[in-house]
C-alpha cells in the first residue's frame, strides 16, 4: 500500500496527511495537533477505501486512527501531552523536529496495518519515544 504522495502545496495537489503541514510545534485552539495528524491519515485511508471498497484493512485502520484521535481529545491537559509538547519544542529549537515529524508520520501510516496502538495514551508514549530518539 503506497504512502501518501508528496506534493507541492502551490500546485493544488498538496496532501494534508503529510507531516510538513501539521507538526507538534503547531498548537490548535481546541484540539492537540496530534488529533489533526491522526485524522488526516484516517482520511487518507478512507480515500484508499473509496478507490478500492474491498480494502478492509484500510477501513479498519481508519477506524483505529479516528478512535485514537477521539481519545487524544480527552487528553488535552494530560501530563503525557505536556511532556510530548515540551520535547517537540526542544526539537524545534534544536533543528531536529523534521526527523521526528517524518518518523511520527511513518508511524501513523502504519497504525492499523502492521502497528497496533490500543489507546491514545499508548500513542502519545510512542511519540515521546520517537522524540527522545530524535534528540
Amino acid at each position: 500500500m503506497p504512502d501518501p504522495p508528496v506534493a507541492d502545496p502551490d500546485d493544488g495537489s498538496y496532501d494534508p496527511s503529510l507531516p510538513s503541514r501539521i507538526t507538534c510545534a503547531m498548537i490548535a485552539a481546541d484540539d492537540p495537533p496530534e488529533v489533526a495528524e491522526l485524522e488526516a491519515v484516517a482520511e487518507w485511508r478512507l480515500r484508499l477505501v473509496d478507490a478500492d471498497p474491498t480494502d478492509a484493512q484500510s477501513a479498519a485502520a481508519a477506524r483505529q486512527l479516528q478512535a485514537l484521535a477521539d481519545g487524544l481529545r480527552r487528553l488535552r491537559d494530560s501530563p503525557l501531552l505536556r511532556e510530548l509538547h515540551a520535547l517537540c519544542g526542544w526539537l524545534a529549537e534544536s533543528g531536529n523536529i523534521t526527523d521526528f515529524a517524518l518518523r511520527a508520520h511513518e508511524l501513523r501510516t502504519r497504525i492499523g496495518i502492521d502497528r497496533q496502538v490500543e489507546t491514545a495514551e499508548d500513542y502519545v508514549r510512542m511519540l515521546i519515544e520517537l522524540a527522545k530518539e530524535a534528540m
